[in-house]
Protein backbone atom coordinates (compact mmCIF):
# COMPACT_ATOMS: atom_id res chain seq x y z
CA UNK A 1 0.00 0.00 0.00
CA UNK A 2 1.26 3.56 -0.92
CA UNK A 3 0.62 7.08 0.13
CA UNK A 4 1.77 10.05 -0.84
CA UNK A 5 4.35 10.42 1.33
CA UNK A 6 5.72 6.98 0.09
CA UNK A 7 4.79 3.08 1.25
CA UNK A 8 3.21 2.34 4.46
CA UNK A 9 4.68 0.65 6.65
CA UNK A 10 2.34 -2.37 7.98
CA UNK A 11 4.48 -4.62 9.45
CA UNK A 12 4.03 -5.36 13.16
CA UNK A 13 5.81 -3.72 16.07
CA UNK A 14 7.50 -4.89 18.70
CA UNK A 15 4.96 -6.36 21.60
CA UNK A 16 6.53 -5.67 24.72
CA UNK A 17 4.34 -3.43 26.75
CA UNK A 18 6.16 0.14 28.04
CA UNK A 19 6.96 -0.13 31.37
CA UNK A 20 5.74 2.88 33.47
CA UNK A 21 8.65 4.47 36.07
CA UNK A 22 8.51 2.35 39.58
CA UNK A 23 8.16 6.30 41.21
CA UNK A 24 4.81 6.75 39.96
CA UNK A 25 2.66 5.36 42.74
CA UNK A 26 4.81 5.82 45.11
CA UNK A 27 4.62 9.24 44.74
CA UNK A 28 0.52 8.96 44.34
CA UNK A 29 0.41 7.22 47.34
CA UNK A 30 2.85 9.41 49.14
CA UNK A 31 0.60 12.70 48.25
CA UNK A 32 -2.42 10.71 49.40
CA UNK A 33 -1.21 9.92 52.77
CA UNK A 34 0.28 13.33 53.09
CA UNK A 35 -3.51 14.87 52.40
CA UNK A 36 -5.10 12.81 54.76
CA UNK A 37 -2.53 13.49 57.63
CA UNK A 38 -3.17 17.35 56.82
CA UNK A 39 -7.08 16.48 57.03
CA UNK A 40 -6.27 14.48 60.53
CA UNK A 41 -4.25 17.91 62.18
CA UNK A 42 -7.08 20.45 60.73
CA UNK A 43 -9.63 18.94 62.84
CA UNK A 44 -8.17 17.69 65.44
CA UNK A 45 -6.12 21.21 65.73
CA UNK A 46 -9.68 23.08 65.17
CA UNK A 47 -12.38 21.53 66.97
CA UNK A 48 -13.51 23.34 69.92
CA UNK A 49 -15.96 22.04 71.78
CA UNK A 50 -17.79 23.73 75.14
CA UNK A 51 -17.07 22.52 78.58
CA UNK A 52 -19.07 22.78 81.65
CA UNK A 53 -18.17 25.40 83.74
CA UNK A 54 -17.90 22.73 86.72
CA UNK A 55 -14.99 21.04 84.10
CA UNK A 56 -13.77 23.99 83.05
CA UNK A 57 -12.83 25.77 86.48
CA UNK A 58 -11.60 22.10 87.50
CA UNK A 59 -8.75 21.98 84.38
CA UNK A 60 -8.35 25.98 84.16
CA UNK A 61 -5.02 25.69 85.47
CA UNK A 62 -3.57 23.51 82.70
CA UNK A 63 -5.90 25.52 80.17
CA UNK A 64 -3.41 28.70 80.36
CA UNK A 65 -4.60 31.20 77.79
CA UNK A 66 -5.68 28.42 75.51
CA UNK A 67 -9.14 29.67 74.13
CA UNK A 68 -12.34 27.24 75.10
CA UNK A 69 -16.06 27.76 74.95
CA UNK A 70 -17.77 27.65 78.70
CA UNK A 71 -21.44 26.35 79.32
CA UNK A 72 -23.48 27.77 82.04
CA UNK A 73 -26.06 29.83 82.94
CA UNK A 74 -26.11 33.32 84.21
CA UNK A 75 -26.85 33.62 88.05
CA UNK A 76 -28.90 36.84 87.77
CA UNK A 77 -31.21 38.75 85.05
CA UNK A 78 -30.15 40.59 81.87
CA UNK A 79 -31.27 43.94 84.07
CA UNK A 80 -28.69 43.57 86.56
CA UNK A 81 -26.15 42.43 84.67
CA UNK A 82 -26.70 45.37 82.23
CA UNK A 83 -26.53 47.91 84.58
CA UNK A 84 -22.93 46.65 86.09
CA UNK A 85 -21.89 47.52 82.16
CA UNK A 86 -19.01 49.79 82.79
CA UNK A 87 -17.21 51.94 80.08
CA UNK A 88 -13.45 52.15 80.26
CA UNK A 89 -11.12 53.64 77.71
CA UNK A 90 -13.88 53.15 74.72
CA UNK A 91 -14.74 49.89 75.74
CA UNK A 92 -17.88 48.47 77.52
CA UNK A 93 -16.80 45.74 80.38
CA UNK A 94 -20.10 43.41 81.40
CA UNK A 95 -19.33 41.52 84.50
CA UNK A 96 -21.76 38.40 85.45
CA UNK A 97 -21.45 35.30 87.29
CA UNK A 98 -22.39 31.58 85.57
CA UNK A 99 -23.52 28.41 87.22
CA UNK A 100 -23.11 24.81 86.59
CA UNK A 101 -23.58 21.80 88.78
CA UNK A 102 -23.21 24.44 91.54
CA UNK A 103 -19.63 25.68 90.22
CA UNK A 104 -19.90 29.93 89.88
CA UNK A 105 -17.46 31.24 87.15
CA UNK A 106 -17.21 34.70 87.25
CA UNK A 107 -17.11 36.19 83.80
CA UNK A 108 -16.01 39.35 82.11
CA UNK A 109 -17.63 39.81 78.52
CA UNK A 110 -16.47 42.90 75.71
CA UNK A 111 -19.94 44.40 74.78
CA UNK A 112 -23.38 43.96 75.87
CA UNK A 113 -24.96 40.49 75.77
CA UNK A 114 -27.28 39.03 73.51
CA UNK A 115 -30.36 39.28 73.33
CA UNK A 116 -32.14 35.84 75.06
CA UNK A 117 -29.27 36.44 77.53
CA UNK A 118 -31.18 36.39 80.80
CA UNK A 119 -31.03 34.51 84.35
CA UNK A 120 -31.02 30.55 84.53
CA UNK A 121 -30.79 30.25 80.59
CA UNK A 122 -28.47 27.88 79.40
CA UNK A 123 -25.34 29.85 77.32
CA UNK A 124 -21.73 29.02 76.01
CA UNK A 125 -19.11 31.83 76.03
CA UNK A 126 -16.01 31.77 73.78
CA UNK A 127 -12.72 32.89 75.58
CA UNK A 128 -10.11 32.34 77.49
CA UNK A 129 -9.35 32.11 81.97
CA UNK A 130 -7.30 35.27 83.20
CA UNK A 131 -6.64 35.19 86.91
CA UNK A 132 -5.67 38.38 87.82
CA UNK A 133 -7.16 41.68 88.37
CA UNK A 134 -10.46 42.57 86.49
CA UNK A 135 -10.36 45.16 83.88
CA UNK A 136 -13.47 46.89 86.17
CA UNK A 137 -11.18 48.32 89.01
CA UNK A 138 -12.20 47.57 92.74
CA UNK A 139 -15.86 45.26 91.01
CA UNK A 140 -16.69 42.06 92.98
CA UNK A 141 -19.21 40.12 91.51
CA UNK A 142 -22.44 39.84 93.54
CA UNK A 143 -22.83 36.14 94.59
CA UNK A 144 -20.18 35.18 92.44
CA UNK A 145 -16.65 33.08 93.10
CA UNK A 146 -14.35 36.23 93.40
CA UNK A 147 -11.61 33.54 93.99
CA UNK A 148 -9.23 35.66 91.45
CA UNK A 149 -10.14 33.68 88.24
CA UNK A 150 -12.21 35.34 85.69
CA UNK A 151 -13.41 34.21 82.35
CA UNK A 152 -13.04 36.65 79.56
CA UNK A 153 -15.26 36.14 76.51
CA UNK A 154 -15.67 38.39 73.45
CA UNK A 155 -18.68 35.97 71.86
CA UNK A 156 -21.61 34.61 74.38
CA UNK A 157 -24.01 32.14 72.35
CA UNK A 158 -27.61 31.82 73.60
CA UNK A 159 -29.50 30.37 71.12
CA UNK A 160 -29.12 26.79 70.42
CA UNK A 161 -29.25 25.37 66.37
CA UNK A 162 -31.57 22.66 65.12
CA UNK A 163 -28.70 20.31 65.39
CA UNK A 164 -28.39 20.77 68.85
CA UNK A 165 -29.10 17.61 71.00
CA UNK A 166 -32.25 17.84 72.81
CA UNK A 167 -31.03 15.45 75.81
CA UNK A 168 -28.00 17.97 76.10
CA UNK A 169 -30.39 20.87 76.35
CA UNK A 170 -32.75 19.69 78.59
CA UNK A 171 -29.71 18.17 81.10
CA UNK A 172 -27.78 22.22 80.75
CA UNK A 173 -31.46 23.37 81.32
CA UNK A 174 -31.83 20.80 84.78
CA UNK A 175 -27.89 20.83 85.84
CA UNK A 176 -27.05 24.86 85.06
CA UNK A 177 -29.53 26.74 86.32
CA UNK A 178 -30.89 28.47 89.80
CA UNK A 179 -34.13 28.64 90.82
CA UNK A 180 -35.43 31.33 88.42
CA UNK A 181 -36.77 33.05 92.50
CA UNK A 182 -33.65 33.48 94.14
Amino acid sequence: MTTDAGPLDLSPRDATPRRRPTWVPLVVLGAVALAIAAMVWFLVTNTQNFLEADVAVAERSDAGDKRLQLLGSPTRTSEEIIADSTMLDGNEYTPFTVIFDGVKVDVVSEGTPPELFDKAIPVVLEGHWVNGDLPIPGYSFPDGANDGWWFSTDRILVKHDNDYRDDRLVDAERRGQLARDE
